[in-house]
């Protein structure tokens, strides 16, 4: 049972090659990325819950969860460029500009704040493109946050804190 948080946490690598493979599906694959990105957060909330229960020490694996996320989000804007709901002209732009104050900064706030509108595309994407996906994904937000709202407030109060922090650093 020790080692089903790191399993967790490396089923979003799994998840999120599925994604980006999904990509050379095209359009018609959108409600099951919708699907999988669901599974893929879900897996998100309960490894570190779980790994809090059995009072696990950090492995490699834990210590890499915040990139197995970041996987997860750059797997989703590949697959929305390669079905063309994202122009390339847009998506590479804005990669290589993340890329370039991710690199200088250094920061979790900063990848963050590169990171959240690009979790937020699938659902607005969805809202035209799947209504009935997006209905799913919006109810599963509302559920996430009303069933954990400590950890919502958890990660709000961390970027707040990171950004502080690159404030005064810059």
């Amino acid at each position: 049972m020790k080692r089903v948080p790191d399993l967790l946490t490396l089923s979003r690598g799994v998840i999120a090659l599925a994604i980006f493979s999904l990509g050379f599906v095209g359009k018609e694959a959108l409600e099951a990325v919708i699907v999988l990105t669901l599974i893929g957060w879900t897996t998100d909330i309960f490894d570190g819950r779980l790994a809090r229960k059995y009072n696990k020490p950090a492995t490699w694996v834990g210590e890499q969860e915040f990139t197995f996320d970041m996987m997860m989000v750059f797997s989703a804007l590949c697959y929305l460029t390669m079905a063309n709901y994202v122009p390339l002209a847009l998506a590479l732009p804005y990669v290589m500009v993340a890329a370039a104050f991710i690199a200088y900064f250094r920061s979790k706030s900063v990848t963050m704040s590169f990171a959240f509108p690009v979790v937020a595309l699938p659902l607005a994407v969805a809202t035209s493109a799947a209504p009935r996906a997006a209905l799913l994904y919006g109810l599963w937000i509302a559920a996430a946050v009303l069933l954990d709202w400590t950890r919502f407030k958890g990660v709000v109060r961390e970027f707040i804190a990171n950004a502080r922090k690159l404030g005064r650093r810059a």
